[in-house]
C-alpha cells in the first residue's frame, strides 16, 4: 500500500502500544519493513577504489554494496549460493572477487559465480551462470547511498521529488571534512518513538525551549515526499527555513564557519527518510543519522558528520556529548552527570524524552489522546503510522 498522499487535516492515534513494545509486531517489522525499504548504506566517497565494500543489515537481509570494476555500485545478498555462507564482514576492499570463506567459491564484483574448486568432481552438472550471487537494488541521491534488498525496487519513486528540492551541500567538496568521531547513541525506546519525536513539530517550542527556542506549531511545518517527509521553519515572512530564528540569531557573532552557498534559505531543515534515514542540513554542516533498531525497546543512532574545513569550525566530538561511556564509545543516559534538560543539547532532550516515553508505554493504561492538528503540529505522526500501517500484514 502506498503511504497517503498528503497530510490529514484531523490527526489521530493509529498504531496501538503493542506497537511499540511487543517483540513479535518488531519481527514482523523485520521482513515486512526493514527487508522492503531503502536503507543508506553510506556516502559515495567510501567506495573510492574498485573492491572497496560495505555491509548493511536491512531488516532480516544481510546485504553488500561493492564498487565494481567498471567503477559501477552495486548491491547484493551477502549470501554464497552454494551453502549461503556470509561472504563479507563490515567494510573495507575485496580485491578483484569477492571469495566465500567456507569453500572458495569465487565471484566477480558483478555478482556472477567466476570459479568453483573441484567443479568436474564435485558439482559436474553445475551452471555457474544460474548461481550469481542474489541482487539488491542501489540508489544514490546526492553523494548518499542506498540499497534495498529487492532488485526490482524503484529508487526515483522512493524518492518522490525530493532530488528537486535545492541542496546546496556537497559533501565531495574539498572545503568539506567529515568528522572522524564514531558518534552512536544507544537509546531505551522503540525506534518508532524516536522518529515520531522527530517529526513532532508541537514539541519544539516546550521541551527545545531554550535549545532550539522553538518555533510553535504555527510557524513550522513539514511536507510530504512520497514516504518521506520535510521539515522547515516559517517564521519569517514568506520564507521557507531550514533552521529556527533563535538557532539562528544565537549563531550571531558566533565567528562559525559556513558551508559555500549553504547561507541562503530555501533547502529543508530536517529530511526524514522512511523508515531509518535522518538527514539535517544547515549552513554550519551536515549530518547524517541512521536509527538501528535492535529490540522492541532498544535502538542504536549512528551519526555522520561534515563540516567546512577551518581553524574555528563546528565539530561533533563524541567525548563532548553528554553520556558518552569511552569504555564502550556509546552514547547513554546511563552516563548522564547532570539532568538533561540542564545539558544545553537538543539531541540530549530528545532522547530523555523518547525514554520516558517507552517508559510510559510498558504500562497497560497507556493511551494517546488527541493529535495537535496542523503540519506544525503533529498531523506528521498520522501519516507516519499510516505509512507504517500499510506496509504490515493486515489484522
Amino acid at each position: 500500500m502506498q503511504a497517503p498522499a498528503s497530510l490529514p487535516d484531523k490527526p489521530k492515534n493509529r498504531l496501538p502500544r503493542e506497537a511499540y513494545v511487543s517483540e513479535d509486531w518488531f519481527q514482523v517489522e523485520q521482513s515486512q519493513i526493514f527487508s522492503r525499504c531503502w536503507t543508506f548504506a553510506g556516502v559515495t566517497m567510501d567506495f573510492p577504489e574498485p573492491g572497496d565494500f560495505r555491509t548493511i543489515k536491512a531488516g532480516a537481509n544481510s546485504v553488500i554494496v561493492i564498487k565494481g570494476a567498471d567503477g559501477e555500485l552495486r548491491g547484493f545478498h551477502n549470501l554464497c549460493r552454494h551453502r549461503g555462507t556470509e561472504l563479507l564482514e563490515g567494510c573495507g576492499n575485496a580485491g578483484k572477487t569477492i571469495v566465500c570463506p567456507y569453500h572458495n567459491w569465487v565471484y566477480n564484483l558483478d555478482g556472477a559465480l567466476r570459479g568453483v574448486p573441484a567443479q568436474r568432481e564435485c558439482f559436474p552438472d553445475l551452471d555457474k551462470k544460474s548461481n550469481a550471487l542474489f541482487g539488491a537494488a542501489v540508489g544514490v541521491f546526492r553523494n548518499l547511498v542506498f540499497v534495498n534488498p529487492d532488485p526490482d525496487a524503484d529508487f526515483d519513486n522512493w524518492l518522490s521529488g525530493l532530488d528537486q528540492v535545492p541542496w546546496p551541500h556537497d559533501l565531495t567538496s574539498t572545503e568539506l571534512q567529515e568528522n572522524p568521531d564514531n558518534v552512536v547513541y544507544e537509546i531505551e525506546c522503540n525506534w518508532k518513538v524516536f522518529f515520531e519525536n522527530a517529526i513532532d513539530g508541537y514539541h519544539l517550542a516546550y521541551l527545545h525551549k531554550d535549545t532550539l527556542g522553538g518555533p510553535t506549531h504555527d510557524k513550522n511545518l513539514w511536507e510530504v515526499f512520497g514516504q518521506n517527509m520535510i521539515w522547515w521553519s516559517t517564521e519569517r515572512e514568506g520564507v521557507k527555513h531550514r533552521i529556527p530564528q533563535f538557532v539562528e540569531n544565537s549563531a550571531k557573532g558566533s565567528g562559525l564557519k559556513t558551508v559555500k552557498n549553504a547561507e541562503t534559505p530555501g533547502y529543508g531543515g530536517v529530511y526524514m527518510l522512511f523508515p531509518t534515514t535522518i538527514l539535517t542540513p544547515n549552513p554550519w554542516g551536515f549530518s547524517i543519522s541512521t536509527m538501528e533498531p535492535i529490540s522492541a525497546n532498544r535502538m542504536r543512532l549512528r551519526v555522520r558528520n561534515w563540516s567546512p574545513k577551518g581553524w574555528f569550525t563546528y565539530t561533533h566530538r563524541a567525548a563532548d556529548i553528554p553520556g558518552y561511556d569511552a569504555e564502550t564509545g556509546l552514547i547513554k543516559s546511563s552516563h548522564w552527570t547532570k539532568h538533561p534538560l540542564e545539558t544545553g543539547d537538543f539531541q540530549t532532550e530528545d532522547v530523555w524524552v523518547c525514554e520516558k516515553m517507552q517508559k510510559s508505554m510498558q504500562s497497560p493504561r497507556f493511551e494517546v489522546g488527541a493529535l495537535a492538528i496542523g503540519a506544525g503540529g503533529e498531523a506528521a505522526i498520522d501519516f507516519f503510522q499510516q505509512t507504517v500501517l500499510g506496509l504490515m500484514p493486515k489484522q
